[in-house]
């Protein structure tokens, strides 16, 4: 017995030490790395990473838009419509909706208080987002006919834009 107590003080003293060693120890601040940085080292955003930190804030983490997202505020504007095949988007080309995120809702005079996102977001990020706002409208049909389908058709003659335009 006597035997047994010496052997767990002697191991609660080794915890305690270990402990104190953890706890005093120099430890660097975990930081978050920044977009620049992120795409270096893990390679370009997505869509779904662009669209949380640029666009749910407005639009819903699930692109489901503002309530009432059709009734003009005071200012006449309108508020964030769904992305999520709810709404309007899919009606657009993915020429208008390029310039719509790049240029923003009162640049194209959308009536919208979306800002521009050309300074902050790159040709390619644009286009990431764009296509993952597309893939939140899998399973929603107009007349027997996906919607994805619906807008790939009013693409055709109005793509996004070429690289350097």
């Amino acid at each position: 017995m006597r035997r047994w107590i010496q052997t767990s003080v002697v191991m609660v003293m080794w915890l305690g030490w270990l402990g104190l060693i953890a706890a005093c120890g120099d430890s660097e601040p975990v930081v978050a790395p920044t977009p620049e940085q992120s795409s270096t080292v893990s390679g370009p955003r997505t869509g779904s990473q662009i669209f949380a930190s640029t666009c749910a804030a407005c639009h819903g983490a699930d692109g489901e838009g503002a309530d009432n997202w059709m009734v003009r505020d005071d200012d006449g504007r309108l508020p964030p419509p769904p992305l999520n095949g709810d709404g309007h988007t899919w009606h657009h080309s993915d020429g208008v909706l390029f310039g719509i995120v790049s240029e923003g809702g009162l640049g194209l005079g959308a009536g919208s208080n979306m800002p521009a996102f050309k300074d902050e977001l790159t040709r390619d990020e644009i286009i990431a987002v764009l296509e993952y706002v597309k893939s939140l409208w899998e399973g929603k049909e107009v007349d027997g006919v996906p919607i994805a389908q619906h807008q790939r058709e009013f693409s055709e003659t109005d793509p996004y834009p070429q690289s350097g335009s």
